[in-house]
């Protein structure tokens, strides 16, 4: 099953807008007017308080459907961003263009070796004391080993919103090996409950028939 990742976005309900707090601690970071790049911007989730912020944005995915949700969004709010179609594993700018790199649950869609060129290209992209702040999916989340494994930790879920759309489940070890590039690198651990009455995430097939099930993430922040 080939990943459609316009699925995400063409049920407006589905569609998540409120802000994750690591992008609220990502514009705190940076100086005002700063250059940052949404690496996966999706329909326009974190967009809007980035350039709310007095930042300048430059943002991307893969799904056109969500580059269309995003552009009708910053319209509707008078707001403006550079927007454009690419893949993740694709760094299209030049070297110490960013003050800082924004992905917020993107990069755990692709395999390990995507995944390492998506970071390399953050730090390339990255000033020097450019900041490069992600979530990402972990190991001990409830959905992992569900659906088809592509590669070791990678499995591809058959059923659910994101079915088709692969995820690498991270450890905290593997990702600081993967970004040894950067001078300074603190990972948090996130965890939260399952709820099935969840706009987005819930009526979930996978997990109904589980207890206890709770979704894991690591809120990373590097610098360059």
């Amino acid at each position: 099953m080939s990943p459609d990742w316009n699925q995400l976005f063409r049920d407006p309900t589905k569609i998540i807008k409120k802000p994750d707090p690591l992008a609220s601690s990502f514009i705190d970071a940076l100086p005002q007017g700063a250059f940052v790049y949404d690496l996966g911007c999706g329909a326009g989730r974190h967009l809007l308080s980035l350039t709310k912020a007095g930042l300048r944005v430059i943002g991307s995915d893969v799904a056109r459907v969500g580059l269309h949700s995003s552009r009708t969004w910053l319209m509707q709010e008078n707001l403006a961003a550079d927007l454009f179609l690419a893949d993740m594993a694709w760094g299209p700018f030049r070297e110490n263009l960013f003050d800082g790199v924004l992905a917020m649950n993107v990069i755990n869609h692709a395999k390990v070796a995507e995944a390492q060129q998506a970071f390399d290209d953050s730090f390339r992209m990255l000033k020097p004391d450019g900041a490069f702040f992600f979530k990402i999916i972990g190991r001990e989340d409830a959905r992992y080993g569900e659906g088809d494994q592509i590669e070791p930790h990678t499995f591809v879920p058959r059923q659910g919103i994101e079915a088709g759309v692969p995820h690498h489940f991270y450890t905290e070890e593997e990702l600081r090996q993967m970004l040894l590039n950067f001078n300074r690198v603190e990972i948090d651990k996130v965890t939260r409950p399952y709820d099935d009455k969840d706009p987005v995430f819930g009526s979930d097939p996978r997990l109904q028939k589980l207890d206890n099930v709770f979704y894991q993430h690591w809120a990373v922040k590097a610098w360059k």
